[in-house]
């Protein structure tokens, strides 16, 4: 574990493993530790995770650089730091946006291509999960203390029809604001869903390693077309779908565990 610097930020990453490098990378809110409770390596892999700019402990930077093409030159940094060649990429969610912006931009370093959950497209975030994100940033902005806006937050009416509707998805969107560092790192939830990593479908032809998409139903911000969506566009990139934290979150952390482990042993990863 350690810290490194690019354009005036210090970034935080850990390592763990030895053989071919796989850099995961955590959803927005996330950090290091959600990456590592997301995939363990296997024999002959080495795990580096970082946290992205506004989370965890890594400061933020200017915010008219939290922008999907600058997080993607940050991997490219980190990769540098650790004097990487090629390497397997992945991310969950906002990680999983990065990754595949990435991917366009630096084919021939990636050798495989891992998405988890992708909750953006080449369009910004639907209106309504918009909503949900923005009302996390402006409560941390005028409430006393984080711990009062999560009180009113879970009164909003928008949040209790999603509990009802999804309670893990709820639960998660809560955690935000035990984040550290929430207050100044909460324009991220402002300036992010309203962005979009690559512009049309098209680019995603450009993606030429192997690639596999993880997807679930039955999530209104992580949503199954998403999945779909990149298992259409990215050429030959498998597709699986596992069942919702809702319906067993150990259960889903153990799929994703074995499909990725699974898809690692293929040949041309």
């Amino acid at each position: 574990m350690g810290y490194f610097e690019h354009q005036g930020i210090r970034f935080y990453y850990r390592t763990t493993g030895k053989g071919i490098p796989f850099i995961l990378l955590h959803g927005m809110g996330g950090d290091t530790r959600q990456s590592a409770r997301l995939f363990r390596p296997p024999e002959g892999i080495q795990m580096v995770y970082m946290d992205q700019r506004g989370n965890g402990y890594t400061e933020a930077g200017p915010q008219n650089e939290l922008r999907f093409d600058v997080m993607a030159e940050d991997v490219d940094a980190l990769a540098d730091h650790l004097k990487l060649g090629r390497f397997i990429l992945g991310g969950v969610s906002m990680g999983a946006a990065v990754a595949v912006r990435y991917a366009v931009e630096h084919k021939d370093r990636v050798m495989g291509l891992v998405l988890i959950r992708p909750a953006w497209t080449h369009v910004p975030m639907d209106v309504e999960v918009r909503e949900l994100y923005h009302r996390i940033a402006e409560l941390v902005e005028t409430s006393d203390s984080p711990e009062a806006a999560a009180g009113t937050y879970m009164k909003w009416d928008r949040y209790r029809s999603l509990k009802r509707e999804a309670p893990e998805v709820a639960r998660s969107l809560l955690k935000h604001f035990l984040e550290y560092k929430i207050i100044d790192n909460r324009e991220k939830f402002r300036v992010l869903p309203e962005q979009s990593p690559f512009h049309n479908p098209g680019q995603l032809k450009l993606i030429g390693c192997k690639t596999l998409v993880i997807a679930t139903a039955k999530d209104p911000i992580h949503r199954l077309q998403y999945g779909q969506y990149y298992r259409d566009y990215i050429p030959g990139a498998e597709f699986v779908e596992i069942m919702p934290k809702s319906e067993g979150i150990r259960r889903h952390y153990r799929r994703v565990q074995e499909e990725i482990e699974g898809f690692l042993q293929k040949p041309g990863v």
